[in-house]
């Protein structure tokens, strides 16, 4: 059990001079040459924020409200070291407050009296999990939980005619993909990548394990996502071209069929040939261990014979993420509807959950986020998927739709469009004052500037917030915690007016400084901050490319 506020973290603020709350702070890449697309950071006075990019960022706006990029107080950051309690303590500015996180049972959550914008309508929210849908479908119909997140795909029926419970459907904004590390031999020959890709029949996955609707694209971005390619990408099923190209790779390169094993080019060493994947639910995987040992079984089909393992989910994206997988099952559900936002994430020059990044497929995605005409972004898009053709570097299998149950009396339910986006603070129950919420998965913590797990999102969107932000259940960027911004002419300076009075969880007052410190705990590997739970800021490194200082990381 972890309380609000950790004694040490305590001590040090109390321990901050009053001066380090008067000078404005910045920080700065020392040129542009480094490889990111931060420049710099200033506090220009206490409510005004500037930001600098190297080049212009055709979404920056929805990029400030990702949860990636919430803001802390700098007080409390400095004090913790950007790790310990703020892992586990949230200290945000929103409608809730964590008050109890009961590990491996619930988090609970209470109305913030001083909150900036409209208060929550219920006193208390309770954050609940578990991974089987029928077990969470259980504790609903006996109504000890309001709501649940991702029905079972044959319960959607069910829910939806019962007039007790009211269904959510949650469009398909979503990606799923078997990923390759090219960090293993032979998985680093694309001939055994594309064996892969056409060993797996896509479509059979979609129609018996997704809910109906549920789309098949050659694309991981969603059809309804800005920046589909529906008509290129990674090539299709086809059992007897895989054969004869994994015979064709395997005479080349001197290895035995069936392919079981494989040699880590990092170290030399020889390792068994893994499938691995985490047993969390998610709107892309609505069925991780079915969906994983058809894998494994169409596969030998071809002869590559995996082992499936599951990894508890931490663990899981941490080890992925540095590219130690060498298949894995991983997606994506939307922090804001562009293609950027599916690929980025994983096909950026830095990001390695793929082995060594592909320049065929990064460099024009690079260069698809700094133009601001939709058709030539439209061109560039379109160069990704051809050299996702080319490399083939995972096999997306599907855009899976998904639905939430709520208890039919409950007032205000909204979907969450976007990954984690429901705002439990607008939800009322006429019977009692809490809402009661089970998800599939505990979140990993309560520090979304590092981490990517959605789970973990929901829990920080109650209780953390950033400048811009998502309107309720949509995709429409509005004011957070900036009532206003400005926008130069060529798209590279960025200027956020703060809301006066804002207050964080612990009595402290908003500041542009606050917004420095914690960007600078994300974006500078030279700060003693850039610490957090060990999963490489993957948010901010998506949007940015590149960590300033990266030597020192």
């Amino acid at each position: 059990m972890n309380k609000l506020y950790g004694l040490t973290a305590l001590l040090l603020l109390a321990l901050l001079p009053a001066s380090a709350q008067d000078e404005l702070m910045s920080f700065a890449a020392a040129d542009c040459d480094y490889g990111g697309n931060l420049k710099s950071v200033e506090a220009l006075d206490s409510l005004t924020v500037r930001v600098t990019l190297c080049n212009p960022d055709a979404i920056f706006d929805q990029e400030m409200a990702s949860l990636g990029l919430s803001i802390h107080p700098a007080e409390y950051i400095n004090a913790t070291g950007g790790t310990g309690d703020l892992l586990t303590t949230a200290i945000g500015t929103g409608p809730l407050r964590l008050v109890n996180w009961d590990q491996g049972n619930e988090m609970v959550f209470e109305r913030f009296d001083d909150y900036w914008g409209e208060p929550s309508i219920e006193q208390t929210v309770i954050l609940r999990w578990n991974s089987e849908a029928a077990a969470r479908a259980t504790e609903l119909r006996a109504g000890a939980i309001d709501g649940m997140k991702f029905a079972n795909p044959d319960d959607i029926p069910v829910f939806r005619a019962d007039p007790n419970f009211n269904l959510i459907d949650i469009p398909p904004l979503t990606g799923v993909y078997v990923a390759m590390s090219n960090y293993f031999e032979p998985l680093n020959d694309v001939r055994v990548r594309k064996a892969i890709a056409m060993g797996i029949d896509r479509q059979r996955i979609v129609d018996n394990f997704f809910p109906p609707g549920s789309p098949l694209t050659p694309d991981f971005v969603p059809p309804a996502v800005f920046g589909h390619i529906g008509d290129s990408g990674v090539p299709g099923f086809d059992q007897a071209a895989a054969k004869a190209l994994l015979e064709e790779a395997a005479a080349d390169l001197g290895f035995d069929l069936p392919l079981d094993s494989l040699v880590d080019t990092r170290t030399g060493d020889s390792r068994a040939l893994t499938l691995t994947w985490r047993d969390v639910v998610r709107a892309y995987l609505p069925n991780p261990g079915i969906i994983a040992n058809d894998i494994q079984q169409q596969l030998s089909e071809i002869g590559v014979i995996v082992d499936v393992q599951v990894v508890e989910s931490g663990a899981f994206i941490a080890s992925a993420l540095s590219g130690n997988e060498p298949l894995h099952i991983l997606g994506w559900h939307a922090d804001f509807p562009d293609a950027s936002n599916f690929l980025t994430c994983c096909h950026g020059p830095n990001m390695h959950q793929m082995g060594n990044p592909y320049a065929e497929v990064y460099e024009p995605l690079i260069n698809a986020g700094q133009v601001l005409d939709p058709d030539q972004r439209m061109a560039y898009f379109q160069q990704v998927a051809d050299g996702m053709a080319e490399a083939v570097p995972w096999v997306p299998f599907g855009h899976a739709g998904a639905a939430d149950v709520w208890q039919a009396r409950i007032v205000g339910v909204h979907p969450g469009v976007l990954d984690g986006t429901e705002e439990f603070s607008r939800l009322e129950d006429p019977e009692d004052d809490n809402i009661i919420y089970m998800q599939n998965a505990e979140p990993i913590s309560i520090y979304c500037n590092d981490t990517w797990d959605g789970e973990t999102f929901r829990a920080c969107h109650q209780v953390q917030e950033s400048l811009l932000d998502f309107a309720k259940g949509g995709v429409e960027v509005i004011p957070g915690l900036a009532h206003s911004w400005d926008v130069s002419d060529d798209g590279t300076v960025w200027t956020f007016h703060l809301r006066e009075g804002v207050l964080f969880h612990d009595g402290s007052t908003l500041d542009a400084n606050d917004v420095v410190v914690t960007w600078q705990a994300s974006a500078d590997c030279a700060s003693p901050n850039h610490t957090g739970r060990g999963e490489g800021f993957a948010i901010y490194r998506s949007i940015f490319q590149q960590f300033i200082n990266a030597d020192q990381c």
